[in-house]
């Protein structure tokens, strides 16, 4: 009896990790498949949230890019830029007294992006918009943008759910919000909901 029981254990060890390696392996490899031709771009521009009440920017309401709000350093709203990276307009270089900073939905990483000769259209990142060497628009990102994440265990988290393990509860795993695979949901130990995965890879900062 009790070896039956020791090989039950062993098997459900089994099933877990093989949850587990599912997990790492599916969750996170959500790179779009390009091929390894080389491109030729010139830059990428990526519009990004910058600024701080402490350290405003230089721009204006002309030149800040569509998409991306701008405040002054008390948090209130200036406006809506109006620059399409896709078609700029023609507007002055002044810096805006009342702006600070910028909130656009990216965040993180560089605003000016100078890519290698192999950079592509399906390389570049969503929501970013390349050029050619000639400054002419070339085309928007097709893959999505690496989040950069520590490998730290987040000692909140009690348990976490993940689609493909068909929500069934994954103790004593080592993750953090940044890399929770998509849709993947993590638990505190009061079974409080943490925070949810986001469809994003992501790149190691260890």
């Amino acid at each position: 009896m009790a070896v039956h029981k020791q090989v039950s254990f062993l098997a459900y060890l089994l099933v877990v990790l093989g949850l587990l390696l599912l997990v790492s392996a599916v969750e996170h490899v959500d790179a779009k498949a390009c091929t390894k031709e080389c491109g030729n771009l010139g830059y990428g521009i990526c519009p990004r949230s910058e600024g701080s009440p402490e350290n405003p920017i230089c721009t204006n309401c002309c030149a800040g890019y569509k998409g991306c709000n701008y405040y002054s350093a008390n948090g209130a709203f200036i406006c809506n830029g109006q620059s399409d990276p896709k078609n700029p307009k023609a507007c002055p270089r002044n810096c805006d007294p009342h702006i600070a900073y910028s909130k656009c939905p990216r965040s993180g990483g560089k605003m000016l992006i100078y890519p290698t000769g192999c950079t592509t259209c399906c390389t570049g990142y969503k929501g970013c918009y390349y050029f050619g060497k000639d400054g002419k628009f070339v085309c928007e990102g097709e893959s999505i943008e690496p989040k950069a994440c520590t490998l730290e265990c987040d000692s909140r988290v009690a348990y976490m759910t993940c689609p493909s393990s068909g929500l069934a509860k994954l103790n004593q795993v080592c993750v953090n919000c940044c890399t929770a695979g998509e849709g993947c949901k993590l638990y505190g130990h009061d079974e409080s909901l943490i925070c949810t995965g986001e469809p994003q890879s992501y790149i190691s900062t260890v």
